[in-house]
Order: C-alpha cells, then structure tokens, then sequence
C-alpha cells in the first residue's frame, strides 16, 4: 500500500517541532510539498502558497494545516474543493460558523477531516478514560498555565480579534475534559483578564457543569512563569486522578502510573491515517464552541498592557 502523500499548510514552530517529525515518523504518510511564506522545509518541494502547491506542486492526496486560525477558512475550502483529505491545527477556525461550515464541506467533499485537538492524544488521557470507568465523578479542576513568551514569541496574531489569546493553550485543556466527560459541557461563568492593548484576554477562570452536573473548574494564565502548569484533577467518590504535564503524566491518589510511550502527534497522525482508511471524520467543535460561550456569558477585565 503506497503512504498517504501530504501536503502541510504553514511551517511556523509548531509545524517545526511537532507536524514535521510526526510525519516523518510514520511510514503510512510521505511529506511531498510545503506551502509557507516563511523558512522552507527541507527535504521537499516549497511554494508560496496552498494554490500554488496545487496548481504546480507534486501530487497530494491529503493537506495539513498549521496556519493561524484567521484565514484558514478559506484555506481548507480550497483544499476540500480539490478533493483532498484535511488535518486542521486546532482551534480549526476563528468563528464557530466557519468550523461548522467545514463539517458540512468534508462530508459534502466525500473525503476524511480531522479537527486536530492534540491534547486528547496525550499518553494519560486514554488511562483516564479506562480509570473513569465505573467511577462517580464528582468534581474536574484545570490548571492550565505558561509563559506565552516562550511558547509564542512574535505571534502577534494571537493577541487579534480570533487569536484566542490564553484560550489557544487553554482549549487544549477543554479539548481533553471533553473527551473524557459524556456528553454537553455548558459554561455558567467566566472572568476574563484582557490587556489594554489587546483584543483576547491573557488570563480566565471558568466555571463549567456537565450534563451530568458534574463542576468543572478552570483557571488559564498566559504570563505563568517558565515553569508550565498544564495540569487535570478528576476527583471521584473512589479517589482522585491527576493528569500533569498535559496529560504526559499520570497519578493515581499521589502513586505515579505508567502510561504509553507515544507521544501526541505521532498518535494524531496515526488516528488521522485510520480516519482515511476507514473513510470516516473526527471533527468535534465542543472545545471552541466552550471557548466561544465563555466570550459570550464571560465578564472582561482590562488589566495592564501586554509587552513582548
């Protein structure tokens, strides 16, 4: 069976050091072209845009997106009317009208889509799903917090209208209690900090119920120190769960658990081959649509100015 040959949208630092290696890595895809405006990758043919790759580039059954959400719209309407399979960087779009409109394309296009919230592809979520199983959940806390000069430097997108600001590493968090709660999640509050010279907030606290009433309490900071806080409690009538480290890491009432070798994105390509092969779709919205109701109920606070 020949590999899946892809195409990747954007070669920024994500797409450095995680799309790229992933791909590579797995002999079911063949990294064959790149469309960036920005360092070429190298290795293989480079252009300067998607419509360009499709008019001139080699040929390619399946597109990867790694561009920022602003824009990318219109980006993977081109790609699914050429016909061909798509992997969407998350958040996959900046409104929930265009990531929905995208669902309905993919079916209509008749190819596989993948919205790709990595997070839910971390070693520790798949013990957590087996943990919860016959456990009363009674309680979810988030502490999900980093340094965003560090992680984004220069990206100041992510600070415009659409860029998502602490919700860009926050949704990582409200991808994984999404998939790991049945389910609709519904936002009761959220207290958003905005910099005064920025249009998405840098810091929020949530408070979220499942249908289930089961609380979920979140509190993302974008100006953490250099040590990340990526961590999940599930507390349950029977003990208590935590994921660290973004889901990396996993104890079991403070006892450290083994978990699996493979890491997000090798895992999220190896999901978005089977997708393919099975001519199916993963495109869950819950996460954005989550962050969109906390913009909505959310009450906003302008705090200082933010500077790079």
């Amino acid at each position: 069976m020949h590999p899946i040959r892809l195409g990747l949208v954007g070669y920024g630092k994500i797409a450095q050091d995680q799309h790229v290696p992933a791909i590579r890595a797995n002999p079911q895809f063949e990294l064959v072209a790149v469309a960036t405006l920005g360092p070429h990758c190298p290795g293989v043919d480079n252009f300067s845009s998607l419509a360009d790759l499709l008019a001139h580039g080699p040929q390619v059954d399946a597109i990867a997106f790694c561009t920022p959400p602003q824009g990318r719209f219109a980006l993977v309407q081109q790609a699914l009317d050429a016909g061909k399979h798509v992997l969407v960087e998350k958040p996959p779009c900046s409104t929930l009208g265009e990531a929905m409109s995208l669902i309905d394309e993919v079916k209509q296009a008749g190819v596989s889509g993948l919205f790709a919230w990595h997070s839910r592809f971390a070693p520790g979520v798949a013990n957590a799903k087996a943990w919860l199983k016959g456990r009363t959940l009674t309680q979810v806390r988030v502490e999900w917090k980093e340094q965003v000069r560090k992680w984004h430097p220069g990206q100041a997108w992510i600070w415009q209208a659409g860029g998502l600001g602490v919700f860009d590493p926050g949704i990582n968090a409200l991808s994984i209690v999404t998939d790991l709660l049945p389910g609709s999640l519904f936002v009761t509050s959220a207290a958003l900090s905005v910099p005064d010279n920025c249009q998405s907030p840098i810091a929020a606290n949530l408070s979220i119920r499942s249908q289930a009433q089961v609380e979920v309490l979140a509190e993302f900071d974008f100006d953490h120190s250099d040590n990340e806080l990526w961590r999940i409690e599930l507390h349950s009538e029977e003990g208590m769960m935590r994921l660290d480290s973004g889901g990396a890491q996993v104890s079991i009432d403070g006892v450290p658990q083994g978990v699996s070798e493979e890491g997000e994105y090798p895992a999220m390509y190896r999901h978005f081959a089977q997708l393919i092969a099975d001519k199916q779709s993963d495109l869950d919205l819950q996460p954005l649509r989550i962050v969109a109701d906390s913009f909505f109920v959310g009450s906003k606070e302008t705090v200082a100015a933010f500077h790079e």
